[in-house]
């Protein structure tokens, strides 16, 4: 699995890193082991302020796509949140929901 990490709006340190991987890669690499272990996955993810000036509210993003062999479209999902490991947090629930999803379309159609 090859993963792009992407900071939109601020800078990246070692400690998001850390967090974006212990939050949201390994939960993802887990399921997509158990689809296919042998496949090439892209997993973009981009974490971002959405506003350079704002400094309360649902300002952080976390938005993550997955490209699949063999599938058309990508698997997506995004968030907003009040704090960038809210975000990711959200978004990880939130794709993992959608590799289930084409699991279980898999496991049917197959």
């Amino acid at each position: 699995m090859r993963v792009n990490l992407k900071t939109t709006n601020f800078d990246l340190t070692p400690s998001i890193e850390i967090v974006a991987e212990k939050k949201l890669v390994l939960p993802v690499k887990k399921l997509l082991v158990k689809i296919d272990p042998k496949s090439d996955v892209i997993f973009d993810i981009e974490l971002g302020r959405t506003t350079k000036h704002h400094n309360k509210g649902k300002i952080w993003r976390a938005e993550a796509q997955i490209s699949l062999p063999g599938l058309k479209n990508m698997l997506r999902a995004e968030a907003l949140a009040e704090s960038l490991a809210e975000a990711v947090s959200l978004v990880k629930n939130e794709i993992t929901q959608e590799i289930k999803k084409h699991k279980e379309k898999t496991r049917i159609q197959g």
